[in-house]
């Protein structure tokens, strides 16, 4: 197993980096790393730093530096764990299928966007349509979530710190107290993020999207 570090360079353009994700870049070396190609007449060298630990024992890929132009990181991952000491763009997490996402920053639209398994976690904003079309997992959010949020959601669970704007096809089934969430709690412990901070177990419920199964919950941290 390796952490692989990928610094980023500043850049003018949108950088897709979909090519990233752990299981793509494990057992790779910085030379091959370097090499790969985001786009047809773009390589990683020209966007990113690269350093690689072989001494750790878990496979892990950290983002520095990031900003609102590096989208898709952690797309489709189904391995390891990605974090994102930064910003970042669209798509952050999407078709997430396993592992751990933890991203310090803001994200932008489509987070978490058909997300399959795994736990995405969002230290700070997050923009237009949120966990649309999600279908399993965990998706945390400290900061403000903005509209569309859990559009087509089919299941799985969105932990929010703050209370969304009303969602004309969610239910909303008012305070609980929830001690399941004991364990979702003990996971985020092993964790580098805030999230490890959070042990209320009362929570504000909503049920949907109604306008798909309606077996997704979003859940305010009260």
């Amino acid at each position: 197993m390796s952490h692989i570090v990928l610094t980023a360079k500043p850049v003018s353009r949108q950088i897709d980096c979909r090519a990233l994700s752990p299981q793509a870049l494990q057992g790779k070396t910085v030379s091959e790393i370097t090499a790969i190609k985001l786009t047809k007449h773009l390589t990683v060298d020209e966007v990113f730093e690269v350093s690689v630990d072989n001494s750790v024992e878990a496979l892990k890929v950290s983002f520095k530096n990031t900003d609102s132009q590096h989208a898709y990181i952690g797309f489709g991952m189904t391995t390891g764990q990605v974090i994102v000491e930064g910003d970042a763009g669209d798509f952050l997490g999407a078709q997430l299928q396993n592992g751990v996402l933890i991203c310090k920053g803001n994200a932008g639209a489509r987070a978490g966007d058909r997300m399959r398994r795994g736990m995405l976690l969002i230290e700070g904003n997050v923009g237009d349509y949120c966990a649309s079309d999600m279908m399993a997992g965990t998706l945390g959010v400290l900061g403000n979530t903005s509209a569309y949020l859990g559009y087509g959601m089919k299941r799985g669970t969105l932990l929010l710190a703050k209370t969304p704007a009303a969602q004309a096809t969610w239910i909303d089934c008012g305070p609980h107290k929830l001690p399941f969430l004991n364990i979702l709690y003990k996971s985020f412990k092993l964790l580098d993020s805030r999230f490890a901070d959070i042990s209320s177990l009362r929570v504000h419920r909503w049920m949907g999207d109604m306008g798909g199964l309606g077996k997704a919950e979003i859940l305010v941290i009260q």
